[in-house]
């Protein structure tokens, strides 16, 4: 089924700042947890109208994300056709970047939860919110000597999340439900704008 979206995304992870999994593939401490976030700004599936959901997902994998074996918590908050809509785009089984790649990491998948998220959008000091269970609240670098706003690029050509992400650090970054949890406050995130569709597919493999 063709799909769209257009999204703010929000994302905060375990990494050093700039987070290595973006250059070399592995993580700094071997493991990979963190939150993935967006609100849908125009986007649509099979003529489903899908501007104005919102998806968090806080996720561990063992070892690098590649390596697969990962567990989501996921969050939606839209209406009852919108998540008939994102849920076969989120679990891979409608084919499109990124999901499907990020699907084939997953083993286990705790909730959907279907609640209310918080989203704040104020670029690299947005807040990501849903109730007690998870919390980000992105943070901008600021040059020590001035005090100014900082601002960094993440620019990845190709890239399969995104191609321009700014990166910023947490001083929130927690997620707590049904025995599943981490705080990472304090290390990497990244903000940007991202164009996803099922028209952006996978590359086949060689040989």
């Amino acid at each position: 089924m063709g799909w769209n979206i257009t999204a703010k995304y929000y994302e905060a992870c375990n990494c050093a700042l700039g987070c290595p999994c973006n250059m070399s593939g592995f993580p700094t401490h071997g493991n990979c947890e963190g939150v993935v976030a967006f609100q849908v700004v125009k986007g649509e599936r099979d003529r489903v109208d899908l501007a104005g959901a919102k998806v968090a997902e806080g996720v561990k994998w063992p070892g690098a994300i590649h390596e697969g074996n990962g567990v989501a918590a996921v969050f939606i908050d839209a209406s009852d056709e919108q998540r008939d809509a994102l849920l076969p785009i989120l679990t891979g089984e409608d084919p499109g970047l990124p999901f499907e790649i990020l699907a084939a990491t997953i083993s286990e998948i705790k909730g959907p939860y279907f609640e209310p998220i918080e989203i704040v959008d104020n670029e690299t000091d947005s807040t990501v919110r849903a109730g007690d269970k998870l919390d980000v609240q992105l943070k901008t670098f600021t040059d020590p000597v001035s005090g100014d706003p900082h601002e960094v690029h993440m620019v990845i050509p190709g890239g399969f999340i995104f191609t321009d992400g700014k990166i910023c650090t947490t001083s929130a970054a927690r997620v707590e439900v049904d025995g599943f949890g981490f705080d990472h406050t304090g290390n990497n995130a990244y903000y940007c704008n991202v164009e996803w569709s099922s028209e952006n597919r996978m590359a086949p493999a060689v040989g």
